[in-house]
C-alpha cells in the first residue's frame, strides 16, 4: 500500500500552535508566505490540537469539492459566517439546502435571466446617465459606484424593490460586517460575541441595522410595493409551503434567505466589476479590444443573452478579472473523517480552506500569474488546463447558484459603460488586496472617464 504521508507545514508550539501570524486584521499575508514556504497543500496547526489545512492543487481542490466531497462539510468553521446569514442558501447543509436550492433554481434558468437584461441594463444606462452629467475632472470611486449599481440591480431583479436609497448605507454596512466576519474566521483567535468588548459592540450595531434592512425589505414586499413581485425570488420564498407542514417560511429564515441574496446578489459582480474598471485602466489596449468587441456585437438596447454570450474576449476580461481577485478567496469545510488527499493525511475535524485566490496563482498552471492577460482564457487554453485549476465561483454541487447572474450582469454593464466612456488609470503603484472576509482592495479603486 502506499503510504500516506503527514503534511508539510510549521511545527508551531505545543498546546499553542501556530498562533501568531493569525491575530492581524489580513489573513491574506500569512497565508501568502506559507505558500511560498509549503507550497499548495499544507496544514497548521492551532492551538489545543486543531488543525487548519490550506488546499490549493488542483487534484487536491477536485478531491474535496468532488469526488470526496461527502467527507467536506460545512459544519462549525461556517459558525463566524452564520452569525451574518444565519442559515440561508450559502450557510446551509443537508434537506434544508436541497429545499431552498430548488426555490431559488427557478429564479436563475436562462428564461429569467433575459428577464433580468432588461433590468439590468435600465440600471446601467441610469448610471452612465448620472455619469454623463458629471464633472470628469475628478476621478470616480469605481468600488462605490459598482456596488450602488449592483445593489440597484439585485433589488429590483430579485426583490422587485428599488433599492437605491439604501445602497450606500447598505454597502457601508456589509463591509463591517464582513470585515468582523474575517477576523472571525478560520485560523484566527477571537473572544466570544457575547463579551462586551468595542468591537463585539460595533459588530452587534452592524448586525442590527443589516437586521432593520431586511426586514424593511420584506415589509415593503408584504405591503405591495414591489414590481412584478410573482416573479421574484422573494415572492417564491413567501409562498413557498414545507412538504411535511404546509406551513410558510418563518420569519428568521426568510430573513436569512433576504440577507443571503442582498449581499451575495451584489457583493460579487460588484467587485469582479470594480477591479475590471480598474485594471482596463491601466492596460488601455486590452480596454480597446473589448471597446471594438462590444461596438460590433451590441447597440444601445437591451442585449440578449446569445449576443452577451458572443463577447468572447469581454469575457476573457472577466475570467482573468476573477482569476486575479476572486472575491470568496477561500471555501471552507470541515473534515467528517480521517482521509487521505493526493496521498497526503487530513485529519477528521480538520478545517479545510480551498483557494481560489492561491490556486489562480500557481505556476504550474499560470505561468507569469500575477501578469494580467486574458488569453489565458482563451478556449485553447481552457481546455489545456486542468478543470480544477480554476474556480471563482467554487465547483461541485455547492458551485454558486448565481454565477450565470453574476456574468451576464459583467458583461452587460462592461458593454454598456466601454460603449460611452473611455476608462483612464489615475496612476500611481497598482492597488494591492487584502482578505477582510471577501478579498478587497487594499486602496481606493480609481478610475477617470472620458466621454466617447
Amino acid at each position: 500500500d502506499q503510504r500516506i504521508l503527514e503534511l508539510p507545514g510549521p511545527r508551531g508550539k505545543p498546546l499553542l500552535g501556530t498562533v501568531g501570524p493569525f491575530l492581524g486584521k489580513d489573513l491574506l499575508k500569512p497565508f501568502q508566505d506559507l505558500v511560498a514556504d509549503y507550497g499548495p497543500l499544507f496544514q497548521v496547526r492551532l492551538p489545543f490540537g486543531h488543525r487548519l489545512v490550506m488546499v490549493a492543487h488542483p487534484d487536491a481542490v477536485e478531491h474535496v469539492l468532488r469526488s470526496g466531497r461527502d467527507n467536506y462539510v460545512k459544519g462549525s468553521v461556517y459558525d463566524g459566517t452564520r452569525i451574518l446569514l444565519g442559515n440561508g442558501l450559502v450557510t446551509s447543509e443537508g434537506a434544508l439546502w436541497r429545499r431552498q436550492r430548488e426555490l431559488a433554481n427557478p429564479a436563475f434558468r436562462p428564461a429569467k435571466l433575459q428577464q433580468y437584461l432588461a433590468v439590468m441594463a435600465e440600471c446601467t444606462q441610469d448610471l452612465a446617465a448620472d455619469w454623463q452629467l458629471a464633472d470628469h475632472a475628478e476621478p470616480v470611486d469605481a468600488q462605490r459606484e459598482m456596488a450602488r449599481l449592483t445593489m440597484a440591480i439585485v433589488g429590483r431583479t430579485l426583490f422587485g424593490l428599488d433599492l437605491s436609497r439604501q445602497s450606500e448605507r447598505a454597502a457601508a454596512a456589509f463591509s463591517a460586517a464582513l470585515a468582523a466576519i474575517g477576523r472571525r474566521g478560520p485560523g484566527s483567535l477571537q473572544l466570544p460575541l457575547w463579551l462586551p468588548t468595542p468591537g463585539n459592540l460595533r459588530f452587534q450595531r452592524t448586525l442590527h441595522e443589516l437586521d432593520a434592512m431586511v426586514f424593511e425589505v420584506i415589509e415593503r414586499f408584504r405591503a405591495g410595493q414591489a414590481q412584478n413581485a410573482d416573479g421574484t425570488l422573494l415572492g417564491a420564498y413567501l409562498e413557498s409551503r414545507s412538504p411535511v407542514t404546509g406551513l410558510g417560511m418563518g420569519d428568521r429564515q426568510l430573513r436569512d434567505e433576504v440577507i443571503t441574496l442582498y449581499l451575495a446578489g451584489h457583493e460579487t459582480t460588484a467587485s469582479l466589476l470594480s477591479w475590471a474598471l480598474y485594471l482596463l485602466g491601466r492596460y488601455p489596449e486590452i480596454q480597446a479590444r473589448v471597446r471594438a468587441e462590444v461596438d460590433a456585437l451590441t447597440s444601445d438596447g437591451v442585449p440578449s443573452l446569445e449576443q452577451l454570450k458572443g463577447l468572447q474576449y469581454t469575457s476573457q476580461v472577466i475570467n482573468e478579472v476573477l482569476r486575479l481577485y476572486p472575491p470568496a478567496w477561500t471555501i471552507a469545510r470541515n473534515a467528517v473523517a480521517d482521509d487521505s488527499v493526493t496521498g497526503y493525511q487530513v485529519a477528521r475535524g480538520a478545517i479545510v480552506l480551498i483557494s481560489p485566490y492561491f490556486a489562480h496563482r500557481q505556476e504550474e498552471f499560470w505561468p507569469q500569474p500575477l501578469r494580467f492577460d486574458p488569453e489565458r482564457f482563451a478556449p485553447a487554453a481552457v481546455a489545456a488546463r486542468h478543470p480544477f485549476a480554476y474556480f471563482p465561483f467554487s465547483l461541485g454541487p455547492r458551485s454558486c447558484i448565481g454565477m450565470q447572474f453574476s456574468l451576464n450582469e459583467a458583461r452587460l454593464v462592461l458593454a454598456t459603460l466601454l460603449r460611452r466612456f473611455e476608462i483612464h488609470s489615475t496612476g500611481g503603484e497598482e492597488v494591492g488586496t487584502c482578505a477582510a472576509g471577501t478579498l478587497r482592495p487594499a486602496g481606493e479603486l480609481k478610475v477617470r472617464l472620458k466621454s466617447r
